[in-house]
């Protein structure tokens, strides 16, 4: 019988189910970060680039690129702001994605143009763990994270 590989869920958080973001909010800017479960699907990260703070986006609109050891691509805004600050630690040390989601390998700060957005997000205890096994299940079931 394999063993799955333990995987930290905040659930004092905001998520994204469609980009799979977490977000903490605090004063109206929007701290955003991949969620464990992406950024352990995906393995490690190589390469990070952002918009330039003071760039506008609108609520879908692809605003970071990210490459990976299993892949490359964009992810779009879950929200319409104004980006005040992007991780340069994240930059130049990319695998703080993998190593400390939460804390060192957060992504950016959007100021919230509209903080009802935040409606789309999932949010408290229940709702994230359920989303979240949800997701895992999915993951499995497609193989893919690898297993411990």
């Amino acid at each position: 019988m394999s063993q799955k590989k333990q995987i930290e869920l905040r659930t004092d958080l905001y998520y994204d189910p469609v980009e799979s973001l977490w977000i903490s909010v605090q004063d109206g800017i929007a701290r955003m970060g991949l969620s464990p479960l992406l950024q352990e699907s995906t393995g490690s990260f190589v390469a990070v680039r952002f918009p330039k703070p003071g760039t506008s986006l609108e609520k879908g609109e692809s605003f970071v690129s990210l490459e990976a050891e299993k892949h490359v691509g964009h992810l779009k805004s879950p929200f319409t702001g104004v980006v005040m600050q992007v991780n340069e630690e994240v930059v130049e040390h990319p695998r703080l994605i993998n190593t400390d989601p939460y804390e060192l390998g957060w992504l950016m700060e959007i100021k919230l143009s509209r903080p009802e957005e935040l409606n789309d997000c999932i949010q408290g205890e229940e709702a994230v763990k359920a989303w979240f096994e949800a997701e895992l299940q999915k993951y499995n079931d497609k193989g893919w994270l690898a297993q411990a």
